[in-house]
């Protein structure tokens, strides 16, 4: 089950990890994040206290916790740009990406 809207984010149910990246990289790199980091990350950006590494346009999102968990790590950030970013924030303060942080509850 995913979710786009600004950047996709998918809950894989054999992992246990949500995968984030921004559909607009051309080189498909996502980073992996547990339920609990993500719902985190979710309240953060909802109570506006996640500040986004910025410098131009390109603005970096650092939210991994999992990239010790593959043969192959993944980068422990996404990048975008304020555009995409602004959607994504919206996205979340209406709740479009909660489902997501509640797989592990299963509501």
């Amino acid at each position: 089950m995913g979710v786009y809207s600004g950047l996709e984010a998918e809950y894989q149910v054999r992992s246990g990890v949500v995968y984030v990246r921004n559909p607009e990289d051309r080189e498909q790199r996502c980073t992996q994040v547990s339920l609990a980091r993500w719902s985190r990350f979710l309240a953060s950006v909802k109570a506006g206290q996640f500040t986004p590494q910025q410098e131009g346009d390109v603005v970096t999102i650092t939210i991994d916790d999992q990239s010790h968990a593959t043969v192959t790590p993944l980068p422990s950030f996404v990048v975008t740009n304020r555009r995409t970013w602004k959607l994504f924030v919206k996205a979340v303060e209406r709740g479009e990406f909660d489902h997501l942080g509640n797989q592990r509850t299963g509501q």
